[in-house]
């Protein structure tokens, strides 16, 4: 099974779609934050602003906690660039624009995604790594 290049976009701008809808809105349905979850492969990690390393159940767990943390959130994601794409892994790279009321904030996020027959546009979220960026 290929990756697809569009399912892939479109992947990357409706999984931050879910987050900002979940940390931004006041009365966003749980299944938001779930849905979000769902994308994540079970070996999920990240590596964070601060450089933590977060792992998927660790994640979880905040994002559950933080609904409506951001109030009036908006993320722009700009730039998405295909670095590698292969049957078997697609890795990307794009600039995360969070507006918020008191002004933005920006970082380049590096992702691995992984095919899934079942999930949502055929991809899982195996790794995410964010480094501040200066836009």
């Amino acid at each position: 099974m290929s990756i697809d290049q569009t399912a892939l976009r479109t992947e990357i701008r409706i999984q931050h779609a879910d987050l900002e809808s979940w940390l931004g809105t006041d009365g966003a349905a749980a299944d938001t934050v779930e849905r979000f979850l769902a994308q994540l492969h079970p070996e999920f990690s990240m590596v964070a602003l601060d450089g933590a390393v977060v792992p998927r159940p660790l994640l979880a767990e905040g994002l559950r906690a933080a609904g409506h943390a951001s109030p009036g959130l908006r993320i722009d994601i700009i730039d998405i660039e295909i670095l590698h794409l292969s049957a078997e892994c697609a890795v990307v790279r794009f600039e995360e624009v969070h507006q918020h009321p008191e002004g933005p904030s920006a970082r380049l996020t590096t992702a691995l995604l992984v095919p899934a027959p079942h999930a949502r546009n055929g991809l899982l979220w195996r790794s995410v790594h964010e480094t501040a960026s200066a836009t």
